[in-house]
């Protein structure tokens, strides 16, 4: 024996706390007082989590879970289930869920503004696992017409009904109100009457359904746009898809520029190179040469850089020419200011450029480089002058610098000594990434 013989169970929507569902509690137990009502609720569930398909699913997993417990401990005599708007998707993805070993037999299932597509297949789940299946329709239903255009997944069934074979097993109902008018009227005030006169007549037995259909006549326009609104999956699909299409062509494309610069490159240097097996080329023209060869070879992964000078301008020229190698720059004007972004970034900066003279910096000239063996921090340091002697240059490398120069060869050439000694090559993913990241804030 059955431990309840009669057992219903509602779903609400979305952005709803369905409130509904104890309304129709109330006006059946009136008639029935033997029912026994259970109403899954989920809170507010907004119209983002609905759009996600992965959301859909977790709360379709977890009604199925719910449903389950509740038949193996009430073990019902006849169960029937009422779904509103996202409640028909939990429903009826739930029941295609089943295994067939499981023992839950539906009765008499009614949905209202169904967000399921008007082709879920139900004839294979008719008699099986439900006995009738009853879909009621709202014509001015404008919210489906977002879930049939916007979200992936979902339809407007309860708009335009389901695809099947109609009749005393499957029925699909049609009424001219919009997606809350099983429940209220044309004002917007909370009424019975829909649930009352044919909702309530299904649950308290084996009443034959009451078929009707309030659509208006269909005309030429109306047609094509009803054919249109029911065939637009595919569009939708393709739209959905188009960003990740879009990106993948952007992504493939950058993949291509890159690996055409990367062998003009290859190129250069290899010309490079044979012209600097030729007789009679100055010592100058060959480090030249090297150093074009070095700088197009460079790997252009970020690589942070701060420029210590008082003057932001003066060295502007030099700042956009590295940058096409790589480098990502930040301005300071004070020792004190490049110490304290050292520190709070310590394994982000790479490199500190820094002229000799400034000014406003008390500890300009050595005073970066005594400050920083202070505090026991470990970065290259050059020095980017206008003019110096080879006695200067040793001094600061004794104190410290790893190169003192002037002129932009001299610069790229000391650069690369200490950020690419090995003279690795770019390889294709560091280009693609260097173009698709850039240089973000220190």
């Amino acid at each position: 024996m059955p431990d309840h013989p009669h057992v219903v169970v509602t779903v609400h929507g979305i952005r709803t706390f369905g409130y509904w569902q104890g309304r129709l509690e109330r006006i059946t137990m009136a008639e029935k007082p033997d029912l026994v009502f259970y109403h899954f609720t989920y809170g507010y569930f907004s119209m983002l989590a609905f759009v996600v398909p992965f959301t859909r699913w977790i709360l379709v997993r977890r009604f199925g879970r719910e449903l389950r417990a509740l038949v193996a401990r009430l073990r019902p005599g006849r169960l029937d289930l009422v779904g509103h708007s996202f409640g028909t998707h939990l429903i009826g993805w739930t029941l295609r869920g089943l295994r067939p070993d499981e023992n839950i037999q539906i009765d008499t299932l009614i949905f209202a503004g169904s967000v399921l597509r008007s082709g879920f297949f139900w004839a294979d789940l008719i008699p099986a696992r439900v006995c009738r299946v009853i879909n009621d329709c709202g014509t001015g239903d404008t919210v489906l017409l977002a879930s049939q255009f916007l979200v992936p997944l979902t339809g407007m069934a309860g708009r335009t009904g389901f695809v099947g074979m109609n009749g005393p097993e499957f029925t699909n109902r049609y009424s001219t109100f919009g997606h809350s008018g099983y429940f209220q009227d044309q004002t917007g005030k909370a009424t019975d009457e829909y649930m009352r006169l044919h909702w309530v007549p299904l649950l308290m037995g084996e009443a034959p359904v009451q078929q009707f259909d309030m659509r208006l006549a269909p005309t030429a326009w109306r047609g094509l746009g009803i054919w249109i609104t029911n065939n637009f999956e595919p569009l939708k699909i393709i739209l959905m898809l188009s960003p990740i299409l879009a990106a993948l062509i952007w992504v493939g494309a950058l993949y291509i520029e890159a690996n055409a610069a990367k062998e003009r490159m290859e190129a250069v240097v290899d010309l490079g190179e044979a012209m600097k097996s030729k007789d009679g080329l100055s010592d100058e023209t060959v480090f030249l040469l090297d150093t074009m060869q070095r700088a197009l070879e460079v790997p252009l992964r970020k690589t942070y850089v701060i420029w210590l000078d008082d003057d932001r301008e003066v060295n502007a020229r030099e700042r956009s020419a590295l940058r096409k190698y790589g480098l990502c720059f930040s301005h300071v004007e004070t020792t004190a200011d490049a110490v304290r972004m050292i520190e709070a970034s310590p394994d982000k900066i790479s490199l500190v450029i820094s002229d000799f003279r400034r000014d406003r910096d008390p500890q300009a000239g050595y005073g970066f480089l005594d400050e920083i063996k202070r505090r026991n921090l470990a970065i290259p340091f050059i020095f980017y002058i206008r003019n110096y002697t080879p006695e200067q240059a040793d001094e600061a490398r004794r104190r410290g610098a790893s190169a003192e120069v002037s002129g932009e060869f001299d610069l790229t050439d000391a650069i690369l000594n200490v950020l690419n000694p090995d003279n690795v090559p770019a390889s294709r993913a560091q280009l693609i990434w260097q173009e698709l990241y850039g240089c973000s804030r220190f």
